[in-house]
């Protein structure tokens, strides 16, 4: 699969935000004012441990399980 295919694909985009509001620690209790959004945005960056949870739960969703290393297979 490539980053075109990935990027239209509405589940991909699912994913991604599902990664960065569970870091940022985001619920619906938590969604009622932009400032406690920001707030959990500014302690995420903040936290080099979270900020390489994020990358790292990123890169998992980003790589083709299906091809050795991180790039993609090659579709013909």
């Amino acid at each position: 699969m490539d980053f075109k295919t990935r990027f239209k694909n509405p589940w991909f985009w699912v994913g991604l935000l599902g990664i960065i509001l569970s870091a940022m620690k985001i619920s619906p209790e938590t969604l009622t004012s932009w400032e406690i959004v920001k707030y959990q945005f500014f302690n995420l960056i903040k936290n080099p441990y979270m900020l390489a949870c994020v990358f790292v739960s990123v890169l998992g969703v980003f790589i083709d399980p299906t091809t050795k290393g991180i790039k993609d297979r090659k579709n013909n």
